[in-house]
């Protein structure tokens, strides 16, 4: 039989390679002084269009590693991950079969044995008194023993005994096994990361490559020194010496080690994890060594001096044969017991077992000690782990910021791009990328050492995937944004995707109309798409419900033809004429279309949406959440959280994981506001995704809080050119709807009577009256230093043509 250690020391070998050959947290990081000078380059210097060029060429990158720590995990690839067993105990038949079957003979041992003797008196005695009865003698027998080292209970106690013996043995073989699968784990985790690593850093020497040719050519125009030439030519050198060293691991891991053939070499994009030390705790109490160890062992103490050494009860039935000295034969039977009982006079068995266990338990509390030190120490690690984490991610959404900046730059034609610029900072987005996946692989290791003290427990019984794009998201939710066709047609296809990913925009509704340019729909789709965004078909033709099969599917038709990712519909019945008298008609109209669009999209693999209002019975949204990828909800016309959070509370209770809150910006005065409420809508629902309705409306929220303060100048311009008396307000809110004052003096906490001025189609709420712009200024800085009041500005109205309600 092979020995399945043999790859023990060699693997010890590459751990010990694998700790001194790559530096702590730096194998991919670079000083600031090691950076290349960013020069800034214009349309003039030869070769520009071609670094253009290459420079949107290298967006790719940046799109492959956008939202990777955003996506929902599947843990059970952590748990596959953690669990992967490289050596069995290839023992533990053998062995288990010889206790086994030494425990079976012990408990079939009834102490039954067949007895038998025999006696020959030569001659009588030497002494006349000594009285000779037989001159021979035999019996045969049965003789039960009860007692003993081989009765009945004395093998039963032998067989607990080894009962005991083997857990303890199984026990002492698991922990070695699991010792060496520790350590074959660590180093695949290593193997696993390293992959990782590797994939970035080619994508890096690639840039670098590009970079060094870009410097090289500057160089020849004057434009950078060869200083900074050097500079990324050393970026270049260090990444190379790096890729070998994690080649040359893997190759020797892969190569010597054979239990590592078939395994991946990569895994799908693997979380951050937080441990849990409450439940690690629970945990180490209830499933660790050292809980499974005492128990075994202790037993087994007890077990041992549970003996009936000297101890005998016997008892036998006999049939005997005897011939007297006159040659005369009898033949009887006979029965009798026999019985021993022990005298000792030293401590008894039980003051041995209680020594035994106080010497036992007086080592394992040292052991115990130090093993839950390690814990402690392994928690700590991985926490400061997570610091530095923190630091790095950080790190890297400011360099996504700057790259998001040039992108857009990039496509407005702006003046302001800097090729140069977007390609150093896609480098050290590589390079921080680089950093997270080396930070990842410790915080695993320090996973897989506290998991070693919990005896092997699943990892995510005491671990969580860190949601680390909560961190850095500017807005609460995943985002949707629905675009209507004049909108979509309006905007020019660079400046709304930049707008998209301003506001963190994952899907889009989009109803494209027929009036837009040609091609425009089919440009956008693969612009947006190789962004991460998804775009559904929005289809807003409330005449749907009385089509037919093949009308409806016609119309579905067009989202596959034109690329979608999914369909959505905005379909709503009660807007029709007749809602009030036909409305469980329309209802179940509505519920068949979804029923029939469902159909359709899971069979062109395209997802399937749809939006309702707050009020539709509970009966259809069981069915309408049933045939729905997703639920739009259209919270409107309120802008108190708590009213929206009681309106949806019917449809979340179905299904809040395929709930989205649906909102529009005109019900609310500020961006301020809306993304209050959101926030605290999600946070007590459970709802995790929002859709803003529509983009045109999130503009002109924009607008106005923007023009908050330009308009203050444009006051004071016209105060030169006075056309009529005017008069000052402070406003703190507006809407497109009429909205009862005692509810925004309620939701600001004002004390002061509200003036609604109506005007530019909207009711707009002011407090305080001023007859000179100094006035309204002066309070107006005042009061933008409360928080709630941070969006207040000045309206001016002309007193002949105010209207006040």
């Amino acid at each position: 039989m092979s020995n399945p250690f043999k790859n023990i020391i060699p693997l010890t070998l590459l751990c010990l390679y694998a700790c001194f050959s790559q530096p702590a947290y730096a194998q991919s990081s670079i000083s600031d002084s090691n950076e290349p000078e960013i020069v800034a380059i214009d349309k003039g210097v030869p070769g520009y269009s071609r670094i253009v060029a290459y420079a949107d060429s290298m967006l790719i990158l940046h799109y492959r590693l956008r939202d990777v720590y955003s996506e929902a995990f599947d843990t059970s690839q952590v748990d596959d991950l953690f669990s992967v067993r490289f050596l069995s105990d290839s023992l533990k038949e053998g062995f288990d079969s010889f206790y086994n079957y030494r425990i079976k003979r012990l408990k079939r041992d009834y102490g039954l044995r067949i007895s038998g003797y025999y006696n020959y008196n030569f001659k009588p005695g030497f002494a006349d008194e000594e009285d000779v009865y037989y001159r021979q003698r035999a019996y045969i027998g049965l003789d039960w023993n009860l007692l003993g080292n081989s009765g009945l209970f004395g093998n039963q106690l032998k067989a607990k005994e080894l009962k005991s013996a083997l857990q303890v043995d199984q026990l002492d073989r698991s922990q070695q096994t699991a010792r060496d699968n520790f350590l074959y784990r660590y180093n695949y985790l290593i193997y696993v990361f390293n992959s990782e690593k590797l994939r970035l850093i080619a994508n890096r020497l690639d840039l670098l490559h590009g970079l060094e040719q870009i410097y090289h050519e500057l160089f020849y125009v004057r434009r950078v020194s060869w200083e900074d030439v050097l500079k990324v030519k050393g970026l270049e050198s260090q990444m190379k010496s790096i890729q070998r060293s994690y080649n040359d691991y893997n190759y020797q891991l892969e190569h010597h080690v054979s239990a590592y053939d078939e395994l991946p070499a990569e895994k799908d994009s693997l979380p951050f994890l937080d441990v849990d030390p409450a439940r690690m705790m629970v945990l180490y109490e209830t499933h660790s060594v050292d809980s499974l160890k005492d128990a075994v062992y202790l037993a087994n103490i007890r077990t041992k001096y549970k003996s009936l050494e000297g101890w005998s009860v016997r008892p036998f039935i006999r049939y005997n044969f005897q011939q007297g000295v006159d040659d005369s034969w009898r033949k009887y039977g006979s029965a009798g017991v026999s019985a021993a009982i022990p005298l000792r006079f030293g401590p008894s068995s039980d003051r041995l077992a209680e020594a035994e266990e106080m010497i036992y338990e007086a080592k394992e509390k040292d052991r115990i000690s130090q093993r839950k030190l390690d814990l402690f120490n392994y928690f700590y690690d991985h926490q400061y782990k997570k610091y530095q984490l923190l630091e790095f991610y950080f790190k890297r959404a400011q360099i996504e910021e700057r790259i998001r900046k040039q992108q857009a730059f990039l496509r407005l034609k702006s003046p302001a791009f800097s090729p140069v610029q977007l390609l150093t900072d896609i480098d050290q987005k590589l390079a921080v990328e680089t950093e997270l996946v080396d930070l990842k692989k410790q915080m695993y290791l320090d996973i897989l050492k506290i998991q070693s003290v919990l005896n092997d427990v699943p990892v995510t019984s005491f671990t969580q995937p860190m949601e680390m794009n909560e961190y850095v998201k500017r807005f609460s939710g995943k985002r949707s944004v629905y675009i209507w066709s004049n909108t979509f047609c309006r905007m020019d296809i660079h400046t709304l995707i930049a707008d998209l990913d301003m506001n963190e925009t994952r899907e889009v509704l989009l109803s494209p109309g027929s009036s837009c340019a040609t091609g425009k729909l089919a440009a956008f789709l693969n612009q947006i798409k190789a962004e991460g965004i998804e775009v559904y078909d929005l289809i807003g033709n409330n005449q749907l419900i009385f089509d037919s099969t093949e009308q409806i599917n016609q119309r579905l038709q067009e989202a596959v033809d034109e690329g979608f990712n999914g369909i959505h519909l905005d379909v709503e019945p009660q807007a029709l004429p007749q809602w009030d008298s036909l409305k469980e008609e329309y209802l179940a109209r509505l519920v068949d279309l979804y029923s029939k669009a469902h159909v359709f999209a899971d069979s062109h693999n395209l997802k399937f949406s749809v939006s309702i209002p707050v009020f539709f019975p509970e009966n259809y949204l069981q069915e309408i959440y049933r045939n729905s990828d997703q639920v739009f909800l259209m919270a409107y016309g309120s802008n108190k959280a708590s009213t929206i959070i009681r309106r949806i509370s019917e449809e979340v209770a179905i299904d809040p994981q395929k709930t989205v809150l649906a909102v529009r910006p005109t019900d609310f005065v500020t961006r301020l506001q809306m993304e209050s409420v959101i926030e605290k809508v999600l946070d007590s629902t459970g709802v995790r995704k929002v859709a803003i309705h529509d983009l045109k409306s999130l503009h002109m929220m924009d607008k106005v809080q923007s023009l908050g303060d330009t308009s203050v100048f444009k006051e004071y311009s016209a105060l030169n050119n006075p056309e009529g008396k005017a008069i000052y307000h402070l406003q703190v809110a507006a809407s497109k709807y009429w909205v009862d004052p005692a509810e925004i003096t309620k939701e600001l906490d004002i004390k002061e009577n509200l003036i609604v001025v109506h005007q530019d189609g909207y009711y707009k709420y002011c407090i305080r009256t001023f007859d000179s712009l100094q006035k309204g200024l002066a309070v107006m800085k005042e009061f933008r230093k409360i928080p709630r009041f941070s969006g207040v500005f000045l309206l001016r109205t002309d007193v002949e043509k105010q209207t006040v309600n």
